[in-house]
């Protein structure tokens, strides 16, 4: 987005077109108004319905870089209620938010706060940010065009930051993307020296693809962890440091790990440490072979991402009736577990050894070209799978592959939930 647009859009004229053409279909609009402008406008607007449903409220002004790079606002808002818990009232005055962007993560700080700080280098789109916080009705956010380094330098000591979040960019200037911390931008690992010193607390938002191991080796093993989901995609890792309570740190625990898991709209919390039991993977193979489970249970990504699905199955499922077992990294059971379940439920129909050709000749008795391969604890990847049973991926005949006493092993299934 140029300067140019931004004044189209913020103009009376701008905004009446807008409103006049935003349920209709962008690429007939195009045609007829010939302002590309409003036409982007209107297509990003309705791209925020469900991913940002105030922004699509207040009309705001919404680049598509901007967007990508944005948090939903159930996931902000989630992130945040979870980092109050660490949180005394009486600490809950100023929060910085060092790359503020579309200005998600901010608004969701501001309902907390008493002040926050939103750091934007881009001159536009700090324009943006202000002008979208006043169509959100949002006072108390302070927003400032300068560098993440720069605000950090100059940060006087005897402001305290309550909480400080940053979430670094991984793309460059070009749009060439970038896998390591140390190229994105801030260099948070450079500046967090920095940061520690003004801050009382800090929020580092990384890829959902970031490994939690290596999370402890960059930020320290006193940091926590928490691994936020939203509808069975892993959205966030965040790494928390200065969050452990005096208990934890005076006796040597391992600090938290925090599953978040957001599902129809219910947010729920899952909490782990190094005491917690962990079931080993399989959890009984002989009743598992004696007993052949009627359901497959997958657990949210968040616990895989996390790799406390044996911890989970030990602390939240210990008494939930059902025979539930943990074998190849999937659950299974007899009885299908309460409705709240955080994953996915399915029922098995046919349990086979993985015989690819004669498995190939029952899909093809059965007129199946299509299916799609989930599959944890297999030497296989799903492209081999699928050429080795003569079929291609996609469709509706879901089929998981694992480890069970030893043997590689497939079952059918059927989705229910």
């Amino acid at each position: 987005m140029e300067q140019s647009d931004f004044d189209i859009l913020v103009s009376s004229d701008g905004q009446a077109l807008v409103e006049r053409h935003l349920q209709a279909d962008p690429g007939r609009v195009a045609l007829k108004l010939r302002n590309p402008a409003v036409t982007q406008q209107i297509r990003m607007l309705q791209r925020c319905r469900t991913k940002l449903p105030s922004y699509y409220a207040a009309r705001c002004i919404v680049p598509q870089v901007a967007y990508e790079q944005a948090s939903s606002e159930a996931t902000a808002t989630a992130r945040t209620e979870s980092l109050l818990e660490g949180i005394p009232t009486q600490e809950r005055r100023l929060a910085v938010d060092l790359t503020c962007g579309l200005g998600v993560d901010a608004g969701a700080l501001s309902r907390h706060f008493e002040q926050v700080v939103a750091v934007e280098l881009d001159p536009l789109r700090s324009r943006i940010a202000r002008w979208n916080f006043d169509r959100l009705g949002v006072q108390n956010i302070e927003v400032v065009c300068d560098s993440a380094e720069e605000v950090a330098a100059a940060w006087a000591t005897d402001r305290p930051i309550d909480l400080l979040y940053v979430d670094p960019s991984r793309k460059t200037a070009d749009g060439r993307r970038v896998y390591a911390l140390e190229e994105s931008s801030p260099n948070i690992l450079e500046l967090l020296p920095t940061l520690r010193r003004i801050a009382r607390r800090i929020v580092v938002k990384l890829s959902p693809l970031f490994d939690v191991a290596e999370v402890y080796r960059l930020f320290g093993e006193a940091t926590c962890v928490e691994v936020i989901s939203l509808d069975g995609e892993c959205k966030e890792v965040l790494a928390k440091i200065g969050f452990p309570d005096e208990t934890t740190e005076s006796m040597g625990k391992t600090p938290p790990m925090r599953v978040t898991v957001i599902r129809r709209g219910e947010v729920r919390r899952f909490d782990f440490d190094g005491e917690d039991p962990a079931l080993p993977c399989p959890a009984t193979e002989a009743e598992t072979e004696a007993e052949e489970p009627r359901f497959l249970l997958v657990p949210d990504v968040a616990f895989y991402k996390t790799r406390t699905v044996g911890s989970y199955l030990a602390k939240y499922l210990a008494d939930t009736p059902g025979n539930l077992q943990l074998s190849g990294e999937y659950l299974f059971a007899d009885e299908l577990p309460t409705a709240d379940f955080p994953g996915k439920t399915y029922r098995i129909t046919f349990r086979h050894p993985y015989q690819p050709k004669t498995i190939a000749r029952m899909l093809r008795s059965r007129g199946i070209r299509r299916i799609n391969v989930h599959r944890r604890n297999f030497p296989l990847s799903a492209e081999q799978v699928a050429q080795a049973l003569g079929v291609a991926l996609g469709g509706t005949t879901d089929i998981f592959c694992t480890t069970c006493l030893n043997q590689l092993t497939l079952f059918f299934v059927l989705r229910i939930d």
